[in-house]
């Protein structure tokens, strides 16, 4: 009987073929992380016009959104915009079963965790961001064995 070697155990879970729930995972990814990388460029091109725009609707958290958005300013916007840019090539590299993928959407969706709380006084990370960052990071570390 032969002995398997490391690079024949890898092989036998990469199949070649992207299993459902990978792909799952990286649709709600690109949808994700491409929508919030946008909506961070939109903020910083209307930056300056945004405390107008929020007196003007009739939604009772606008000056909570107001306070927030000036909290954190247009740097912090950029950063968020650029990590979200890693973060959706991350899952566009697991998309096409690339582990390298894996990393750079982990390294990103953890800054994306730190930096509100380094760049916004007083932040505190939401429950529900953390149960929801942890879970897609689990999710794409249980399909790693299937990209190269």
């Amino acid at each position: 009987m032969t002995e398997q070697t490391p690079e024949d155990k890898k092989q036998q879970f990469y199949t070649g073929k992207r299993p459902s729930t990978l792909t799952m995972l990286c649709i709600l990814s690109f949808i994700g992380s491409g929508g919030t990388a946008l909506s961070s460029l939109f903020v910083i091109m209307a930056y300056d016009i945004i405390p107008m725009a929020l007196e003007q609707m009739p939604v009772p958290e606008a000056e909570s959104m107001l306070e927030l958005v000036q909290a954190a300013g247009k740097n912090f916007f950029a950063v968020t915009g650029l990590l979200n840019l890693l973060s959706l090539t991350g899952a566009i590299l697991m998309w096409k079963l690339r582990k390298t993928g894996f990393h750079l959407y982990t390294i990103a969706q953890l800054l994306l965790l730190a930096a509100p709380l380094l760049m916004i006084a007083g932040y505190q990370i939401p429950f529900t961001t953390f149960l929801l960052t942890g879970t897609f990071i689990l999710g794409y570390g249980l399909n790693i064995r299937f990209m190269r």
